[in-house]
């Protein structure tokens, strides 16, 4: 036999429940219309909060602190804390984008929401000063572990091929200009590498001669490679039987400086 709504209308419930639907919200919660008293919402407050720090309220001293410090320096960060750390930094980012994140951001990103070095660069003199400061430093074993692993990563083959098709690689303008008058003089000799197609002990040449000859052209950005020696970049090639010829990109302005420049390279005189 069915049970009767809870309610007292009478009419029978489905098996298991105690109220027809809908019959439920003719009682109202007993606090609706209520509100706890300041005394009431300390306790409460008081019943859900853990324990209470033994710290709470301290500070270390100079001394401990410098302690503290010297004996965490240079220590690696096992992976359950890195891990830690990082759910922590996203739990925090979460929280901030619902309410209030303006203006969290304007205080830890300054006034314009990003970097504040977006789109600005250091003079001459804040660069010297940012070099002697670093000179001379060693880095942290975590940071020598991170950079030897990508070194390695970067010589394995698969690992390339998956991080290039991941970043959809594809010429710029300078490189596309380049590409067509290579094509141009020497047809099918010269292919764009630049995707990581093709690598040389982890490194990623612009264009190789593939044509039998062990020939590298190298495209210099303006920008990217300012203050950088070609020779740098030659001698990185040279151990693997490589000959490197550079190009700037400004060089690209002067037709015929640039085709020359490239027959010389290939032992053809420009006639």
């Amino acid at each position: 036999m069915a049970d009767l709504c809870k309610c007292g209308c009478g009419e029978n419930t489905k098996p298991g429940n105690v109220f027809v639907r809908g019959h439920n919200s003719r009682f109202a919660h007993p606090m609706q219309g209520r509100k706890h008293s300041e005394e009431t919402r300390k306790k409460l407050s008081g019943s859900h909060q853990g324990p209470r720090p033994w710290r709470l309220g301290f500070t270390h001293t100079p001394e401990v602190r410098k302690r503290l410090s010297d004996s965490h320096s240079g220590v690696p960060l096992s992976e359950k804390h890195r891990m830690s750390i990082g759910s922590s930094s996203r739990r925090v980012w979460a929280e901030k984008s619902k309410e209030g994140r303006a203006d969290w951001v304007k205080n830890i990103m300054g006034p314009r929401g990003c970097s504040p070095m977006k789109g600005r660069h250091h003079t001459a003199e804040a660069k010297r000063k940012n070099s002697e400061t670093n000179k001379g430093k060693r880095r942290s074993p975590a940071t020598e572990f991170t950079s030897d692993l990508l070194r390695k990563r970067y010589k394995d083959p698969d690992y390339i091929q998956k991080m290039a098709g991941a970043w959809n690689l594809k010429p710029n303008k300078p490189e596309s200009f380049l590409t067509n008058l290579l094509e141009s003089l020497y047809p099918s000799q010269w292919k764009y590498t630049g995707d990581f197609s093709f690598t040389i002990n982890g490194k990623c040449p612009d264009f190789v001669n593939c044509n039998g000859q062990k020939k590298i052209i190298e495209l210099f950005g303006d920008y990217w490679h300012r203050g950088q020696d070609p020779e740098d970049r030659i001698n990185m090639f040279k151990p693997f039987g490589y000959e490197t010829l550079v190009i700037w990109e400004h060089e690209l302005k002067n037709m015929d400086f640039v085709i020359e420049k490239i027959h010389s390279f290939m032992g053809l005189s420009h006639g």
